[in-house]
């Protein structure tokens, strides 16, 4: 028990650092959950609602998005578990990969570890107060929705079915947290442990997809591919849930003996050694500034173009369907084809994703400064302003590109999957409109880092909110004021709507004045350190 000493200590510290984090996560994640299930009933309350949901599950396409459909289609709880359960447990994953991700290899990174490791603890006493802070989350957030969703009353969604709902997704964010720590163990740098565990999620999602639709056995590979065989408020088996922590105890045992054998600093894999000589982009300093991102920026770019070739594989078979299913047609509302509202839905959609990168590129500058490694610059011939815009730049460029290299993605497949494609001009155009809006969240950011740094996470609300109101918005029948609120929202749906250039141009005023003020206050602050 001595490799476990002082566990007890460093655990309400632990805690306390992250406690905020915690409450951001949890609250968001119990309230749209909440908010979800309360208006089923509104959106499902009929039986041709219900029985045309079934007919989509049946879809291959759906399918290897959603996970498999359940036989009773008449259950309100079952629907909702088929549409909600898979991106819920992917958050949940989001949530503990970014959590233990910070708590182990970045503090070890940071020098916390060493000076912790200096007093009288164990060995483990870190990471294992690290996974019981994690554990606890889980826990707490287990506990909120099965509160949550068992208190509404629902017809079809019993306590059973909502304890049982509620412990995949705690047990899904357990397993993906000791994932995250193992990976800790072998890589040097939390950046990297970070992109090993959303590549993990993304390859056990693609298994998931393949198995679903024709190879059943690597559905039970992925641990995502077990949710939808829980056949939550219908069966409601509980195996899935014991396997996610019976992995979860595996990798845990590994990874504390990874911990216990390895030196502070290093890991299992060791980084790849660079070139001996720089190359002509490396020397400038819009090129190092990409190449300290570039694992980032190409993983999202990476992402972000299979999901925008998956929209566009869909539109052959959305036609169809669509055309076939009266019930359905009701819930279009917008203007223009079926195949445009869909694109059109899908581009907004997408956009969230793309403002990721962009505020991560800022956030990066961020860091540097906290890990004391720009007052090294500093030092040098190199002055706030040059580095500032450097990173402004690379923020405006991903901005500006991955629009675009979205829009070739979905025009191009969808040229070649779809009889009547959408004119390349109008899913450009489509694309292009939103870069004002990205821009914008560019800006607050970089606005933030000058005047409060301290604060400059407050920019990911912005992110959280929109994607509510654009993917939550019509189905919690949230008010036209409300959705104004989003950064997104005043852009209009071209080419469905017309096209503003008022809102073009103010965007692009606020986009600059939030850039430049700024820089003011980047300047004429004190360097965090």
């Amino acid at each position: 028990m001595h490799l476990f000493k002082g566990s007890k200590w460093l655990l309400p510290i632990l805690l306390r650092q992250h406690r905020m984090r915690l409450i951001y996560w949890l609250a968001g994640l119990t309230l749209i959950t909440v908010t979800v299930v309360a208006s089923y009933q509104s959106i499902y309350g009929d039986t041709a609602s219900r029985e045309a949901f079934g007919l989509t599950m049946e879809n291959p396409t759906m399918i290897a998005m959603l996970g498999i459909g359940y036989d009773n289609y008449h259950v309100l709880g079952s629907l909702f578990a088929m549409e909600m359960l898979l991106f819920s447990a992917i958050a949940v994953a989001m949530m503990n990969i970014l959590l233990v991700a910070k708590m182990t290899r970045d503090d070890e990174e940071q020098g916390i570890l060493e000076l912790v490791q200096a007093r009288s603890v164990g060995r483990l006493s870190y990471l294992h107060s690290s996974l019981v802070v994690m554990l606890v989350s889980n826990l707490l957030l287990t506990l909120l929705l099965t509160i949550g969703i068992g208190s509404l009353q629902i017809d079809g969604m019993n306590w059973h079915g909502a304890v049982l709902y509620s412990s995949l997704l705690g047990g899904t964010g357990i397993f993906f947290g000791c994932l995250t720590a193992l990976f800790s163990q072998l890589v040097e740098t939390s950046r990297t442990s970070m992109i090993f565990s959303f590549g993990a999620v993304l390859i056990l999602y693609l298994l998931r997809a393949i198995g679903d639709v024709e190879f059943t056995a690597l559905s039970y590979i992925s641990p995502l591919g077990w949710l939808a065989r829980a056949y939550v408020f219908t069966d409601n088996d509980w195996w899935p849930v014991v396997g996610l922590l019976a992995a979860a105890i595996l990798l845990t045992l590994i990874t504390y003996y990874l911990q216990s054998i390895r030196d502070i600093g290093a890991g299992f894999i060791p980084e790849r050694k660079g070139r001996k000589n720089a190359s002509a982009l490396l020397q400038t300093k819009l090129g190092l500034v990409f190449h300290l991102q570039k694992t980032m920026i190409l993983s999202w770019l990476a992402g972000i173009l299979i999901m925008g070739i998956a929209s566009a594989a869909i539109l052959p078979e959305l036609e169809k369907f669509f055309q076939d299913n009266e019930a359905l047609q009701a819930f279009l509302t917008a203007n223009g084809s079926l195949m445009e509202q869909f694109i059109l839905l899908m581009m907004s959609i997408m956009i969230i994703f793309i403002s990721a990168p962009v505020i991560m590129s800022v956030l990066r500058l961020h860091g540097e400064e906290k890990a004391q490694r720009t007052e090294v610059i500093y030092s040098k011939a190199l002055s706030r302003a040059k580095l500032y815009r450097t990173y402004t730049w690379l923020a405006v460029l991903i901005a500006c590109i991955f629009p675009l290299l979205l829009a070739c993605s979905i025009w191009g497949v969808g040229f070649f999957a779809a009889d009547e494609m959408m004119a390349w001009e109008e899913v450009f155009g489509a694309a292009i409109v939103y870069i004002p809006a990205l821009l914008v969240l560019a800006g607050i950011a970089l606005f933030l880092l000058g005047w409060l740094p301290k604060l400059i996470s407050l920019v990911w609300l912005f992110v959280i909110y929109g994607f509510v109101v654009i993917y939550l918005g019509d189905l919690l029948d949230l008010p036209k004021g409300i959705k104004l609120l989003s950064i997104y929202e005043h852009i209009p749906m071209y080419p469905s709507e017309d096209f503003s250039w008022g809102v073009i141009l103010s965007y692009l005023l606020i986009s600059a004045l939030l850039i430049v003020f700024g820089f003011v206050g980047y300047r004429r602050r004190d360097m965090e350190g």
